[in-house]
């Protein structure tokens, strides 16, 4: 059977099981609280399922796997290490932010720091590293439709576009009813690909065996990378740490579940998950390469995973690696136009300008915002940035550099201080931004993250501020 009639097939089916399960979300949503956090009502499973969908997008399924393929096991320290280390962080969140009765992240800082503006910022924050980010989910799924289903890339990313939009509707509870099928299907796409790949080769050490010889064994060297500078491969993961432990995306699913302890549960189970998950990918990204050593034909590590399956797999079961990618990509895109709804009109609308918004109207206003954000990342991505894993390590930095800080200072320190929360933020991103654009046009190249600098000054200035305008009682000491 000619495979683009099978992976249709299999995009048919999970099209038309996606938008029966999206639809179920709209019947339960009434309210504000339903839309931004399902009325704090997720149990173990379907929180486990939503944070794990959430936390694997196309960066994960795609870039992670093509530059394993390209730089062999070093990938694993500037991306997948500090995932891991950042997922272990929001444990100490998850002890303290469900003493909190919120709808998002950002309004923890107005209660905290009893600053409206603080929240707004926050808001803000959260909505133009969503619209960036989610440039990544479109490109990854164009990417894979354009090439599997022989399309134009324009054509493709129309379609994850309308999936989004319409999953993002029905608020976190469509969202997370649809991450639960989105989990299977990646979970399912990507042990199929892991037993073809050990079948054909043999087993996981002749695999390796076979990497070693291909370059030297450079491949699973984890100091070789000619990418990145053994520096720079240490920042990029600090980045990605620091981010995905400051992360809305991540924290407001602790909010979201039913207690504490179903969201300290949700974490250690996630990151459990998620190391099988990568363990997979690291299997298919040295598999690939021992089955399909010419790369001279790849354009970049994102096109990778899709180049496999339409060159080396020839099953019938290849038609659901395809769809595990685009749910990847979907899970993850669908949750991030929700947050940047719920912040606009949340944390910057309603907050600033409109506090006695109705629930009807906060959810038609909402809606609208899902509509318009997710039009502006379609348009970006037109032309989209080269490296989905790079990119996306500097939206997480801004993040890292903004909300860290303030967020488990503010849970943990009493003597953090609405000015040194502000001015922390405000240092942080500068710097970050001075030493991106310095490292941008230095003529050695990539030397350094722009997050350690950015943490560093945001750290200080964050203590310091803090201490020289702390008074007791002058504030809500709610650590």
């Amino acid at each position: 059977m000619n495979s683009v009639i099978i992976y249709l097939f299999f995009f048919a089916v999970y099209t038309i099981i996606l938008l029966f399960w999206g639809k179920s979300g709209f019947k339960k949503t009434n309210n504000m609280r339903d839309f931004c956090v399902a009325g704090n009502s997720l149990g173990l499973w379907a929180s486990v399922f939503t944070f794990t969908a959430t936390w694997f997008s196309a960066v994960s399924m795609q870039s992670v796997t093509g530059s394993v393929y390209m730089f062999g096991y070093s990938t694993i320290l500037y991306s997948v290490v500090g995932w891991f280390l950042g997922g272990s962080c929001l444990i100490f969140v998850a002890h303290k932010i469900k003493e909190h009765d919120i709808l998002t992240i950002p309004e923890y800082f107005k209660i905290r720091y009893d600053s409206p503006a603080f929240q707004a910022f926050g808001g803000f924050v959260t909505v133009i590293c969503y619209i960036l980010y989610i440039i990544i989910q479109i490109k990854g799924f164009g990417l894979v439709v354009s090439e599997l289903l022989d399309i134009d890339y324009k054509i493709a990313i129309l379609m994850i576009y309308l999936f989004v939009v319409y999953t993002s509707f029905g608020g976190l509870f469509s969202v997370s009813k649809t991450d639960s099928m989105n989990f299977v299907v990646v979970f399912l796409g990507i042990a199929i690909a892991v037993v073809y790949i050990i079948s054909d080769i043999g087993n996981f050490t002749l695999m390796n065996e076979k990497a070693s010889n291909l370059t030297d064994g450079a491949l699973l060297d984890l100091s070789s990378n000619n990418l990145f500078s053994p520096f720079m491969i240490l920042s990029t993961s600090l980045a990605w740490g620091l981010g995905t432990a400051a992360n809305p995306q991540y924290i407001i699913r602790i909010a979201s579940a039913k207690n504490r302890i179903i969201g300290m549960k949700m974490i250690c189970l996630s990151v459990i998950s998620m190391g099988f998950l990568y363990f997979g990918l690291m299997i298919i990204g040295i598999g690939s390469r021992v089955l399909q050593s010419d790369i001279s034909q790849i354009g970049s590590s994102d096109e990778v995973l899709s180049y496999f399956i339409n060159n080396s797999i020839h099953s019938n079961l290849s038609g659901f690696i395809f769809i595990s990618i685009i749910a990847a990509a979907i899970s993850t895109a669908n949750s991030q136009l929700l947050l940047m709804a719920s912040s606009f009109t949340y944390d910057i609308y309603m907050n600033m300008f409109h506090k006695n918004l109705s629930e009807e109207k906060f959810l038609g206003l909402a809606r609208v915002v899902i509509f318009i954000t997710g039009t502006v990342s379609l348009l970006l991505s037109v032309n989209p940035p080269d490296s989905l894993l790079l990119f996306g390590s500097y939206v997480w930095t801004v993040f890292a550099v903004t909300f860290l800080c303030p967020l488990y200072g503010g849970l943990y320190w009493k003597k953090a201080t609405c000015r040194g929360a502000v001015a922390s933020s405000v240092a942080g991103l500068v710097s970050a931004t001075v030493f991106f654009i310095i490292d941008q046009n230095s003529s050695l190249g990539s030397i350094i993250h722009p997050v350690l600098p950015g943490m560093i000054i945001a750290f200080i200035v964050f203590y310091s501020v803090s201490i020289a305008t702390y008074k007791t009682g002058s504030i809500r000491h709610e650590a």
